[in-house]
């Protein structure tokens, strides 16, 4: 049986826990957190705001993946992009 992730609970004591944790471009740095983005506070957003539709997350993170690739390819920056931006999302291929 395949479950979809349970979204991080929010910190109250933490400052960042109420701004927004987007992607800083070109090295794929969460804004707030300063973590690899999606961070746990960006994915639990994501599937929030995706909850009914766990496919077009996955699309939305597929193309995000693709630019994050070609931003970390330009500075030799070896990641495992599939691990930070898609497995985590939930859907039928999940494992």
């Amino acid at each position: 049986m395949t479950t979809s992730p349970r979204p991080p609970r929010p910190n109250p004591g933490d400052p960042a826990a109420d701004r927004p944790h987007l992607p800083m471009r070109p090295l794929w740095g969460c804004g707030t957190c300063r973590a690899e983005w999606p961070c746990q506070s960006a994915q639990g957003a994501l599937l929030i705001e995706y909850r009914d539709n766990l496919v077009a997350l996955r699309v939305y993170l597929s193309a995000l993946m693709a630019e994050a690739d070609a931003h970390l390819s330009q500075v030799n920056r070896a990641s495992d992009l599939y691990r930070r931006f898609i497995s985590w999302a939930g859907g039928p291929a999940q494992r």
